[in-house]
């Protein structure tokens, strides 16, 4: 039997049939039209230009090629280099024409290409040349012909996963033309006829798959339902040290009002970064304990953990509540004890990391589970804990706060409270972004020791020797040690033993030692009022939403605080986003800018593969075609007599819901 050219690059990707390469969109497009070589270029232009090669030759061991090509510019021929690719100086032959891809580096002085490909390859039959999110091994050529050769043969098989009468209603095109525009487009305006199309179909599918989770947890019952002394809960929030804000009230009540209720809790309480979900969700567990229930709160970190567990301490100091912090690294005996104490009912608060899903730990009568940084749990982990109340009210706290047009879209599943106001009414930090050798990095550093202030100092990775990475946090500790003295300096990492870690942030919290080393681990869970410098190495490896993380670790007494964003390379994306970020502390217009930039895989954007639930999609940019997905798919529920709605709604069931658990 003849082997299937195709089998390879399927394999590599995963795929079984050969309709699903046809999914595989484009994550963006390159305009064929060549460019002005008029020097001078500005800085990171794009380069597309044709004509005859002239010369190729290798340097440094083939890391580097030096090509000459009659492309005419204000400087002569075309000359530019190729890194790292070094299978081009065997495959290109002189005086054949060819399409040359690149860009040009102010800094250098240098064009860079990224590709060259002979005039006859099927990517530049038209106007518009489509780049895919592909493994390295397989070539954007090898499977380009593989999707044009799917899609003629299988031209009239092809089919939407949309019901017709919704086709015919937006005037949507057929499947075949839709495919071929965006995989073969003719013009800009083809590429936007077939997304419209797939984003449409994503978007219906997506908010069909939200409102059967709905109807699903409709189903769900309390297993009995005590009311909560609402009087007990007012006294609490009375003794506290310190003023909640109106917010803070509001999603008080929001939340006991759900747990007075016979339907399960399912809300989210979003806020930015020091807005006081941590306090909210321990009122919540007190207001628990008063029904007579057992609540857990889960951390992604440890040292969170630890942070809320202390926090509990304090806010129950003088009532009747059981505390309890649930860790891996706990003794046998400790483990056996908390063990004991969940299955036989005890009425208290389990505050934990990962340690809480083990099937070891079996309550009684768990009726509260509330998930901290809910996006760093997975599906199933969140319903393994759920799972081991019945009926149990789910409270998700999250700090990427977003506008409530945008919190409809992507949490129409959930009940949401917003908190926007801080408890110390101002946060005033101000940030700056840096390079490594500018001074103002030890000057800042020296001047928050004088004023007894503290400081974090973050790098992405611990050891040096990654290519990603330039600097490494055990470098950089090594460097503050020589500078400032082993004394002011402490050392964090995620490899660390728990006994050294927990050290570790007694010494900072304390300010026995001000200078705190770390990795990205004290992005969350990290409470110390009187730091007020954060400097980020290597910055652009962090996304906005860990930076404003990181940055919300500082200025929480209310005092001037400063971030400074250390970066040293000259991708204009990267500063692009520094710069953004070091210009507003605004926590929604940094969702907003995040949602909109790295979306769910929109025609400028780089990410196509993943877990995501969307990949067409772009909560930001395609919020209005959300909205008639929504209304849309309400519609199919409710006429499943349809024959074409039914199944629709099946293959959501069968499918779509098994591959986001």
């Amino acid at each position: 039997m003849k082997k299937n050219p195709w089998n390879d690059i399927l394999s590599k990707l995963n795929i079984t049939n050969p309709l699903d390469v046809l999914r595989v969109f484009p994550s963006r497009y390159e305009s064929l039209n060549p460019t002005d070589l008029s020097f001078p270029l500005e800085d990171q232009t794009k380069v597309v230009c044709f004509g005859k090669l002239i010369s190729i030759k290798g340097a440094q061991h083939g890391r580097f090629l030096f090509v000459e090509a009659d492309c005419p510019s204000s400087k002569g021929n075309l000359k530019a280099m190729i890194f790292n690719q070094p299978f081009y100086q065997k495959s290109l032959a002189k005086g054949k024409e060819y399409a040359y891809f690149g860009f040009y580096s102010k800094k250098r002085n240098q064009i860079y290409l990224s590709s060259v490909l002979a005039l006859s390859n099927p990517l530049l039959q038209n106007k518009f040349k489509p780049v895919y999110a592909l493994p390295a091994s397989i070539s954007q050529s090898s499977f380009y012909k593989v999707v044009l050769e799917v899609l003629e043969l299988y031209k009239d098989y092809l089919s939407l996963e949309i019901p017709s009468f919704y086709i015919h209603k937006y005037r949507l095109e057929n499947a075949y033309q839709a495919f071929k525009d965006v995989h073969i487009p003719l013009n800009y305006e083809a590429v936007k006829r077939g997304l419209r199309v797939f984003k449409y179909e994503e978007a219906l599918k997506y908010s069909t798959y939200v409102d059967l989770v709905n109807l699903e947890k409709e189903k769900l019952k309390k297993r009995e339902i005590k009311k909560i002394d609402r009087m007990r809960i007012n006294g609490l929030v009375k003794s506290l040290p310190y003023t909640l804000t109106l917010s803070q009230l509001n999603a008080i009540r929001d939340i006991v009002s759900d747990m007075d209720s016979f339907k399960p809790m399912n809300r989210l309480l979003e806020g930015d970064v020091g807005t006081g979900k941590t306090v909210v969700s321990l009122i919540a567990c007190y207001a628990n304990c008063l029904r007579g229930g057992q609540s857990v709160i889960l951390a992604p970190t440890q040292t969170l953990a630890f942070q809320h567990y202390e926090n509990a301490t304090k806010v129950f100091k003088n009532l009747n509540v059981d505390v309890e912090l649930v860790l891996s690294s706990l003794t046998a005996k400790k483990k056996a004890e908390i063990q004991k104490k969940a299955k036989e009912g005890v009425n208290g608060i389990f505050i934990g990391t990962h340690a809480l899903i083990s099937s070891s730990l079996q309550f009684n009568n768990l009726s509260l589970v509330i998930i901290d940084e809910q996006h760093k749990f997975g599906v199933s982990q969140r319903e393994t804990l759920i799972k081991k109340g019945e009926g149990v009210d789910c409270l998700m706290m999250s700090a990427t706060p977003i506008p409530q047009t945008l919190t409809k879209a992507i949490n129409s599943e959930l009940a949401v409270s917003q908190l926007k106001e801080f408890p110390n009414s101002v946060r005033e930090v101000e940030t700056h972004v840096v390079t490594s050798s500018d001074p103002l990095i030890f000057s800042s550093i020296s001047k928050a020791l004088e004023g007894k202030r503290q400081v974090y100092i973050v790098a992405p990775k611990i050891e040096a020797g990654d290519k990603s990475s330039r600097l490494s946090s055990k470098e950089i500790y090594e460097e503050m040690v020589s500078r400032f003295g082993e004394d002011n300096v402490i050392y964090l990492n995620g490899r660390m033993k728990n006994e050294s870690k927990e050290e570790a942030y007694n010494l900072f919290a304390l300010n026995k030692k001000p200078i705190l080393v770390s990795t990205s681990l004290i992005e969350v869970g990290m409470d110390v009022p009187n730091a007020s410098l954060l400097i980020v190495y290597e910055a652009n490896y962090f996304g906005l939403a860990s930076l404003h993380q990181l940055r919300g670790r500082i200025g929480r007494d209310g005092k001037k605080s400063l971030s400074l964003f250390v970066y040293d390379g000259e991708d204009e994306k990267a500063l692009e986003k520094l710069n953004f970020i070091s210009q507003t502390n605004d926590g929604e217009k940094i969702a907003v800018y995040d949602l909109e930039n790295r979306g769910g895989g929109d025609i400028f954007s780089s990410r196509q593969s993943g877990n995501s639930i969307l990949r067409m999609c772009n909560f930001v940019k395609d919020l209005n075609l959300f909205s008639y997905a929504q209304k849309d798919a309400k519609e199919i529920l409710k006429n499943q007599q349809i024959k074409e709605n039914l199944t629709f709604v099946l293959n959501i069931k069968n499918t779509y819901m098994k591959e986001q658990d």
